[in-house]
């Protein structure tokens, strides 16, 4: 059976010795995650936010307190500031800098798999996780995201790989392992560094009857040690210098607070998780029936077993963020190195499920990919009449931009039609290694070509204020009225000052002059000294006015 799914993993890599499988994981990341990092500009709002953070903490030499256009940034912990910090003094201040962290770190996740899967079973069996979770469309998404989900994946993915690898073999340096790793994970991004692992331990552990057996296993002396010391120092060093302000913000509002009400108007329907988890997995979510149908089996053999903690791993997480009122598609993306390895489990056992549906894997994920293709080919063709469908305000003017899709889109889209067809045209069983190229393929189809578009629609105007502020004097005050797009400031290098209606009133029509504010095209109306003055920059319904004496 080994033999046989290692053909079917690749006859590329049939005779690569394994000791050299890290380098073939490493030549593809380099090829589509490194090389297309920096093409499109960061987005508005948590790309930017995180590196004007990032370079605010490294400008002003504040290596605790985390500042965001000049204002304290409680939200996050700050050590992927650090990782953008090191990038930003290597690479210079741009997007490829700021997404390097997170780009990195999904090569150390890809390998974490190949490591745990040949500890395990063999380095084939890792290899197919690694490239699996590497193909998967949010996992690409997110590998070119200066964003902190990224980082925040791995030591949580470790942490419960760890857990099951001291589970099936008693050695407590792997549960010190995991409680380390799941202290570095708070570190990273807060309470859920902790609170996902050890639900999903708990749980597995009641289900399979052994939850007071875990307890008196677990080495809770030393276990409880490594926790603290890499989940507090930052916490503690903040606390003693901001402290009630600290933990207010950061508990009650950025972790409790999105628990309970939508924030920054991210919210959804029961279901939005369950749309998330189909299009983040593509293009393997034809597979899913079979991985969830392997519950059924009750084998002692490792691989079912893994199988049931990775279902219990998905599962959990889509329900408990389901619950929560705050919703973003990234909030459950550390159930995907799970899932990969759930993929691998099921194509080494070969179960029934998946012997009698190969035919219908590639005819389903060619039908659900089509319609992606065609529109990718289509695009620059009809965006002239998809413009006029919409009605949105704010919609309206984006697309109002001189900016229109070239050429690259509809080559994807041939590209990935082409590959569709030859997948339709697989008279044999489909093999592992079409799914993974085909999943790599729709990556760069999506995240160069129509990635480089979506920037230029959506940052085109920031990019241009910023370009303007950056000519200005240093000395001239900036106001932002009734908005906050971190990219401005991060473009400029200049902080603004960002006001309501009432601090305008008060500040904006009296004050010493010049002056610079950017606001929205529909805000004009509220600030009536602006009428008789021409914008500087009037662009995708952002207006920027220099306003002199």
């Amino acid at each position: 059976m080994g033999d046989f799914s290692m053909r079917g993993l690749s006859s590329a890599i049939r005779h690569i010795p394994p000791r050299h499988y890290p380098w073939y994981l490493l030549a593809i990341w380099v090829f589509f995650y490194l090389a297309s990092l920096g093409l499109a500009p960061l987005f508005d709002y948590d790309e930017t936010i995180y590196a004007q953070t990032a370079a605010d903490m490294m400008h002003l030499g504040e290596w605790i307190v985390p500042t965001a256009n000049g204002q304290q940034f409680f939200e996050k912990p700050p050590f992927t500031y650090y990782m953008m910090d090191l990038c930003f003094s290597l690479f210079g201040e741009n997007a490829f800098a700021a997404r390097l962290p997170s780009a990195l770190f999904t090569l150390l996740t890809a390998l974490l798999l190949f490591r745990f899967g040949r500890a395990i079973h063999s380095a084939q069996f890792g290899m197919a996780a690694a490239l699996v979770y590497l193909s998967m469309f949010e996992v690409g998404l997110l590998g070119h995201a200066a964003i902190l989900d990224g980082v925040l994946n791995f030591f949580i993915a470790a942490s419960l790989l760890y857990y099951f690898r001291w589970l099936h073999s008693d050695q407590q340096r792997h549960a010190l392992m995991a409680a380390t790793m799941m202290g570095l994970a708070v570190s990273i991004k807060g309470p859920v560094g902790a609170v996902v692992p050890l639900l999903v331990i708990g749980v597995e552990r009641m289900l399979a009857g052994e939850f007071v057996a875990l307890l008196r296993r677990i080495p809770w002396g030393r276990a409880l040690l490594l926790f603290l010391i890499t989940a507090t120092p930052w916490y503690v060093m903040i606390w003693l210098r901001n402290g009630s302000e600290f933990l207010y913000e950061f508990i009650m509002v950025h972790n409790i607070g999105r628990a309970l009400h939508p924030m920054q108007g991210h919210g959804g329907a029961w279901h939005y998780y369950l749309v998330v988890f189909a299009l983040s997995v593509l293009p393997w979510l034809a597979w899913m029936p079979a991985l969830l149908r392997a519950w059924q089996r009750r084998a002692d053999a490792l691989l079912p077993q893994l199988i049931r903690l990775v279902l219990i791993w998905v599962a959990l997480v889509i329900v408990l963020f389901s619950f929560a009122q705050t919703k973003l598609p990234h909030y459950i993306s550390c159930i995907y190195p799970g899932v990969a390895l759930g993929i691998a489990a099921l194509w080494w056992m070969k179960p029934p499920v998946l012997l009698n549906s190969f035919t219908w894997l590639s005819r389903a994920t060619v039908g659900l990919l089509l319609p992606v293709a065609l529109l990718l080919l289509c695009l620059p063709l009809l965006y002239g009449s998809l413009k006029t469908w919409v009605h949105h305000p704010r919609a309206v003017a984006v697309l109002a931009q001189d900016v229109t899709p070239g050429w690259p889109i509809a080559l994807a889209g041939a590209l990935l039609l082409a590959a569709l067809i030859l997948l339709w045209r697989q008279h044999r069983q489909p093999r592992l290694h079409h799914f993974i190229a085909l999943g790599l393929l729709l990556q760069s189809c999506l995240l160069v070509p129509v990635g480089i578009f979506a920037g230029q629609l959506a940052q085109g105007p920031q990019s241009r204020i910023a370009e303007v502020i950056r000519t200005l004097p240093p000395t001239l005050p900036i106001y932002s009225y009734s908005l906050n797009f971190p990219s401005i400031s991060f473009r400029s290098g200049r902080a603004y000052r960002a006001i309501n209606h009432t601090e305008a009133a008060q500040l904006l029509a009296h004050a010493a002059r010049p002056y610079a504010v950017v606001l929205r095209s529909e805000s004009r109306a509220q600030l009536p000294w602006l009428a008789a003055r021409q914008p500087v920059v009037d662009q995708g319904g952002f207006l920027f006015y220099v306003v002199q004496p």
